[in-house]
C-alpha cells in the first residue's frame, strides 16, 4: 500500500512541477500561473528544509544517499521508502 500511494504522489509531484515550469513559459494564464509560481515557490523552500532536517536526522543511518535532486523534486516520496525499510 506504502508504494502505491508513494507511486502516485511521485506522478502528482511530475505533473505539478510541469505545471510550474509551463506557467514560467507563459503557456498557462496569468491568474493561474502567478498562483502556480507561488505554491511551487513555498513547496521548493519546503522541500530544501525538509532535504537539510532529513539529511541532518537520518542521513548517516543505514549508509544512506539521501540525494538532494530527488528530495526537492519528490519530497517526502524519495526518503518514505527508506525510513520504512527494516534496519
Amino acid at each position: 500500500m506504502l508504494k502505491l500511494i508513494v507511486n502516485a504522489t511521485k506522478t502528482a509531484v511530475i505533473v505539478f512541477w510541469l505545471a510550474c515550469i509551463l506557467s514560467v513559459a507563459s503557456v498557462i494564464p496569468s491568474p493561474y500561473a502567478s498562483f502556480i509560481i507561488g505554491f511551487g515557490a513555498f513547496v521548493l523552500v519546503g522541500h530544501l528544509l525538509e532535504y537539510l532536517f532529513i539529511k541532518y536526522r537520518f542521513g548517516e543511518r543505514n549508509g544512506w544517499k539521501i540525494s538532494f535532486v530527488q528530495t526537492m523534486i519528490f519530497g517526502f516520496a524519495h526518503w518514505l521508502p527508506m525510513l520504512k525499510q527494516p534496519e
